[in-house]
């Protein structure tokens, strides 16, 4: 059994995905010898429906290691299905996604998975909080309308999802999220989209099931006004989504005893 499944979502990711999987690797075998959060790893580079070569990047950047594995989606299914993949796989005991340009702090990455070791069984989810009073952001200048535009719709956002759903969180759509391997195989399975909205999707299956939902602060690189997330282009989508978990919500189907 691995301790420590790192799962890394990714769609035309070519330009950052070799630097990426090179820093993972090195602070995964440095902290983990430190610490002792984990004694083995492994990552998992899921590649949704790239057209860049992104898969083909990944796997010539692994060079043979065993410990690091690329899986192949043929055509781009979302986000939370490449994530569900990648845990599916997994064998690790605690299994932590984030953004493949490592945007979130790797010392972030290890907080979450010593909430999450089975020596503490403090949680069964962590979350980063970006809203968290001792979170903090590196900004480039060329970024900055970027990020102030993201912040206002973000803080709209996430006050319609606590009215619309009853979440507590502040900052559902944080990219860095770790699971046990019960709480994933639980969680994952009732996922009803698996885009933009399925952040939400975990918190209240997870608040369904009584799981304790740990946050953590964050310290948050933004050097590019670049994203593959376009919400507001996906709108309808975006809302369509919305209206179907509200319905799973009120018909109970993501208790533990609702249909799937």
């Amino acid at each position: 059994m691995v301790t420590l499944s790192v799962v890394l979502p990714a769609y035309n990711e070519a330009c950052v995905i070799t630097l990426s999987l090179q820093r993972l690797a090195a602070y995964l075998d440095a902290a983990g010898a430190q610490s002792g959060a984990w004694s083995s790893w492994e990552i998992l580079v899921v590649d949704d429906g790239s057209r860049d070569g992104t898969g083909d990047a990944a796997a010539i950047a692994i060079a043979g290691d065993p410990r690091l594995t690329v899986l192949r989606i043929p055509v781009n299914t979302g986000k939370w299905a490449a994530i569900s993949a990648g845990m599916q796989a997994a064998r690790g005991e605690i299994l932590i996604t984030t953004d493949v340009d490592l945007s979130y702090g790797l010392a972030d990455l290890g907080a979450a998975a010593s909430l999450l070791a089975p020596s503490v069984s403090a949680c069964g989810i962590v979350t980063g909080n970006r809203k968290h009073p001792d979170s903090r952001m590196d900004l480039a200048l060329s970024a900055l309308v970027h990020v102030l535009r993201r912040q206002v719709i973000s803080a709209l956002f996430n006050l319609g999802v606590r009215l619309f759903y009853g979440v507590e969180s502040k900052d559902t759509q944080c990219g860095l999220k770790g699971f046990s391997r019960e709480a994933a195989s639980r969680v994952l399975p009732r996922l009803r989209t698996h885009r933009f909205l399925a952040d939400v999707e975990v918190l209240l299956i997870a608040e369904r099931f009584g799981m304790k939902v740990g946050t953590i602060p964050v310290h948050l690189t933004c050097l590019s006004s670049d994203s593959t997330v376009r919400v507001l282009g996906h709108a309808p989508a975006v809302i369509a989504d919305a209206l179907r978990i509200k319905w799973a919500q009120v018909m109970g189907r993501y208790d533990p005893s609702g249909g799937r």
